[in-house]
């Protein structure tokens, strides 16, 4: 008899995106698949993937009192109602109403995945300050009733040991969802002094240390090219406008391939302030582009300064000219080359973290 496993997300985008190959593996394997996210916006694309889809309409972002005090019960009944022998949560309010649902359900097996930290483990204003007091709290309330709750990467795991939201024995380590390294596969190198930056547009993303940063490296290195891919997000079009104006950086919009952005340029840079485990480098270096990452949670796991790209100071736009600079000049860009694509078939291949995550579950039921 199969089992059921449960999958909590918040978005139904990132069943598509991020879960989708996770899915598919378990279908493989014989499990019947149920989703719950709190969005329907792309159920008409989950029918291939031969799963169960359910969805309450809610955010991952929401701080609403009243919809926070009735989630956890609305999730609590669809559980019953799903009856699944696993439940799988992602992100923070899967991971602590979720969790908690899925205890009071009657459910043994619950696994967590932790992302990142996100902002409220990041800002440290009053507001955000109390924010995380009471994510401290439900984080500790829930984790207890996890099996396994697996980290992108060990800061963030030694972050909630440290704050005694989960003991050590808990905690499963894997480098992020892994990268598609037939999809993402190696692509020669067409130019040697292009960058190219791809995030949502957050301060936090390092958007504006990139854009200052590519001002000053561009009056040494006039044809140096500093690409920009992304969405809006708290920063727009707008607040970085100057520096398209005076040829800084060009934007280039969004897109639902990176692959030929990544083929066109030398260095994926991302000096993003915290991650959990950064998938446009992993798939940057699968393709055999070295990055250029900041030293914080999630980047400094995927660069060793030197070998496969660089690292720089976090929030600092002088360390990331200097290694602009040095990039422009670089002789050994082959052996970075190697070395990137080297290094993303040893720790991102998606098959084997999906493999390493089943048999961890099937271990603990």
């Amino acid at each position: 008899m199969s089992k059921k496993i449960l999958i909590i997300t918040p978005k139904s985008q990132h069943v598509i995106g991020f879960r989708k190959s996770f899915i598919e593996s378990l279908l493989n394997e014989n499990y019947e698949v149920s989703v719950l996210a709190f969005d329907n916006d792309f159920e008409e694309k989950f029918s291939p993937l031969k799963i169960s889809f359910f969805h309450i309409n809610d955010s991952n972002r929401s701080i609403d009192p009243l919809k926070v005090l009735t989630l956890k019960n609305k999730i609590k009944l669809l559980i019953k109602k799903i009856n699944p022998d696993i439940v799988f949560t992602f992100q923070l309010k899967p991971n602590t109403f979720g969790v908690l649902a899925a205890h009071e359900a009657g459910i043994k097996n619950i696994f967590s995945m932790v992302e990142g930290t996100g902002d409220p483990y990041t800002y440290n204003t009053p507001k955000w300050r109390i924010i995380r007091m009471v994510c401290t709290y439900l984080y500790r309330k829930a984790f207890k009733y996890c099996k396994k709750v697996f980290f992108l990467n060990k800061d963030d795991k030694k972050e909630f040991i440290d704050l005694k939201i989960v003991k050590e024995p808990q905690c499963e380590t894997i480098f992020g969802i892994g990268v598609d390294l037939e999809y993402f596969s190696y692509r020669p190198l067409k130019n040697y002094n292009h960058f190219l930056m791809i995030a949502r547009m957050l301060e936090t993303k390092g958007i504006y240390e990139y854009c200052k940063a590519a001002r000053e490296v561009k009056k040494i290195y006039p044809d140096a090219v500093f690409n920009y891919l992304g969405a809006e997000g708290t920063v727009k079009i707008k607040d970085i406008q100057e520096f398209i104006d005076d040829g800084s950086i060009n934007y280039l919009g969004v897109t639902d391939d990176v692959r030929p952005y990544i083929e066109d340029c030398t260095f994926l840079v991302l000096p993003s302030y915290k991650e959990g485990m950064p998938v446009t480098v992993m798939e940057a270096q699968a393709m055999g582009r070295p990055c250029i990452v900041s030293d914080t949670n999630g980047c400094r796991d995927t660069v060793i300064d030197g070998y496969n790209g660089y690292i720089v100071k976090k929030k600092d736009k002088t360390s990331l000219i200097f290694k602009f600079n040095k990039s422009l000049s670089n002789e050994e860009i082959r052996l970075f080359i190697y070395n990137s694509n080297y290094f993303a078939n040893k720790y991102f291949d998606q098959k084997k973290i999906n493999n390493y995550l089943k048999k961890i579950i099937l271990n603990n039921n």
